[in-house]
């Protein structure tokens, strides 16, 4: 019989290929073999045969209902399979990571595959690590992570319309400079057709990569769903999108190490009751931080923000990770 951690794990993830099971039967040692195995043999034979048939008729029933579940969960629906094998056909001899990366999915034919990086967490429900939600083949969270991957995100993606979390995010330690900053080939644009494709969609990670251009201010009309927005370590220019301070689940934002500057929006006020991360640090934003004067964020980062300036609230003060250091907050904007 699985352990319950065992079939915890299959109910979080897509439908796997069968494992063999030659090596079940075989002697494993002193456990099934040995001295201890014959000894439970010694001591189970002078059961009567009616009570042992009671004993076995009642394991088997546990064991139903252990593989029941299994059976019902580990699935992924066929049009999702397809999505999974268009994305892997179209990129899995496209550069040497990609292949690594790809080089374990595969479809076994009767609904079934490995996919890795790959999880079914339910359509409804939490989205995030661990979490299980309604057991209904669709495919709901990619979290391609550290891979090296190069060129852009591939919108072969958009096949599983269902994600409520797509991660991206970046690749192995740069050799010089900060040690904690890391790197990764996919570059260009924002891809914007992810937010036509993921109407879902509650977490966006795009962070250590080297996307440019803009924040597409629609983000906040095509993805109203969206909790957190991940893009940090990247060379992305512009402003915040005033649109996003309506987007009334957003809790996390990071835009860390950019290029971005401009005012904090004053729509931001309209989150105060949920956001609990603003990571800006590192970038060339303005003005004051009134906006998030009655914000109760866990984390906050704002430094190296040279025009950053004025009072600042208690609830940014008091955050973790609060550092005025390269601002001039607490000191009268011009």
């Amino acid at each position: 019989m699985r352990s319950a951690a065992a079939v915890l794990l299959l109910l979080s993830s897509c439908s796997s290929c069968p494992r063999s099971t030659s090596g079940l039967g075989g002697n494993h040692g002193s456990g099934v073999g040995g001295r201890s195995g014959q000894r439970r043999s010694t001591l189970l034979s002078p059961a009567p045969a009616g009570i042992r048939g009671v004993l076995l008729a009642g394991l088997l029933v546990v064991l139903l209902l252990v593989a029941q579940p299994q059976q019902a969960h580990a699935y992924t629906r066929p049009d999702q399979l397809q999505a999974l094998l268009v994305l892997r056909n179209a990129y899995i001899n496209k550069t040497a990571s990609w292949a690594k990366t790809l080089s374990h999915w595969k479809w076994c034919g009767g609904g079934q595959g490995n996919w890795e990086y790959i999880h079914c967490r339910g359509s409804v429900g939490p989205y995030g690590e661990g979490s299980q939600g309604a057991f209904d083949g669709l495919v709901t969270n990619v979290h391609i992570t550290d891979q090296e991957l190069e060129g852009l995100p591939p919108r072969e993606l958009c096949g599983l319309q269902h994600l409520r979390e797509l991660d991206l995010d970046g690749s192995n330690f740069n050799g010089g400079g900060d040690p904690g900053m890391r790197h990764v080939s996919v570059l260009g644009p924002f891809p914007s057709w992810t937010l036509s494709c993921f109407s879902d969609l509650q977490e966006l990670d795009l962070s250590y990569n080297r996307l440019t251009g803009t924040i597409p201010p629609e983000l906040a009309t095509k993805v109203p769903t969206l909790q957190e927005f991940k893009v940090e370590h990247n060379e992305f220019v512009g402003t915040i999108p005033p649109a996003m301070g309506s987007m009334p689940r957003l809790r996390v934002l990071r835009l860390e190490y950019n290029n971005m500057y401009g005012t904090i929006p004053k729509e931001f006020s309209q989150l105060k009751k949920n956001l609990n991360t603003f990571e800006i640090a590192n970038n060339d934003f303005s003005g004051d931080l009134m906006p998030l004067a009655e914000a109760r964020p866990i984390s906050v980062t704002l430094e190296n923000n040279p025009q950053l300036c004025g009072m600042v609230p208690a609830g940014i003060r008091f955050a973790a990770g609060y550092n005025p250091y390269g601002t001039r907050l607490g000191q009268p904007c011009d």
